[in-house]
């Protein structure tokens, strides 16, 4: 019977010990590695596919391993990059200066996300060893001359009244589609069709959010400026994690 009892003992604690092995071995450590890290282009909350979902990117590990392996970019990718860095500062800046001037919080709300934008593409820079065109955080500072006009214009624009705001905000996410569709298309790095990616289902939600609070305010239908109809139905119609969670919210009482 002690034979017995002391056979069951070992067994037990051999079984223990298997099952502690196992989550040693990696099991538990795995699963967490998915979205930590400060390596992730995409790490940010108000983005689609963030909170549930394992966010797209590598390790540091990974990162080193697959850095000698990465294909040299051409001229077109190289100013893609560039461009929409500073296209992502010109949105959040214009942004800045239209919540100082009519204090609608949907600007505040979309300026965080436009940083996480422009973090995204000065990670991905820094990946490429390209040369990053924002040398100035400073509001209203910018390399490339078309998108300093461009802020220019569009902070006259939105600040004639809340409404054109709205408006000014709607053409923006307009044109960042357009642009980084364009850039998606135009690269077959599969890294940086990834953070694009991120970055344009980030514009629907963002869109959308401009159109809705516009139609609160303006009582009338938003009519696109540079979508065409058709571009412009199948962004709003777009089921991105994120709008899924929020669009019970957004059309509440609409």
């Amino acid at each position: 019977m002690r034979k017995m009892f002391m056979l069951l003992t070992v067994f037990a604690f051999v079984m223990m010990f298997l099952g502690t092995s196992t989550v040693m071995a990696g099991g538990d450590q795995n699963r967490g590695e998915i979205g930590q890290g400060s390596t992730y282009e995409n790490n940010w909350e108000d983005q689609p596919c963030f909170e549930d979902a394992p966010m797209p990117g590598s390790s540091d590990t990974l990162i080193m391993q697959s850095a000698n392996e990465t294909s040299e970019l051409d001229d077109t990718e190289i100013h893609h990059l560039q461009f929409i860095r500073e296209e992502e500062k010109m949105a959040r800046d214009v942004y800045r200066v239209l919540y100082e001037k009519w204090g609608n919080p949907i600007f505040s709300n979309i300026v965080e996300s436009e940083q996480a934008h422009m973090d995204a593409m000065a990670n991905l820079i820094a990946f490429f060893g390209i040369v990053d065109p924002v040398t100035s955080d400073e509001t209203g500072a910018f390399t490339d001359k078309d998108i300093a006009g461009l802020y220019s214009d569009l902070v006259e624009w939105g600040s004639q009244s809340e409404i054109d705001a709205l408006l000014v905000g709607s053409y923006i996410e307009e044109y960042d589609i357009l642009d980084i569709w364009k850039a998606y298309e135009e690269t077959d790095e599969e890294r940086i069709q990834e953070v694009y990616q991120n970055l344009y289902e980030g514009s629907y939600n963002h869109l959308d959010a401009f159109v809705y609070v516009y139609e609160l305010v303006a009582g009338e239908s938003y009519e696109p400026k540079l979508l065409s109809a058709d571009e412009y139905e199948d962004v709003l119609n777009f089921k991105t994690q994120a709008n899924q969670e929020q669009e019970p919210k957004q059309k509440e009482g609409k």
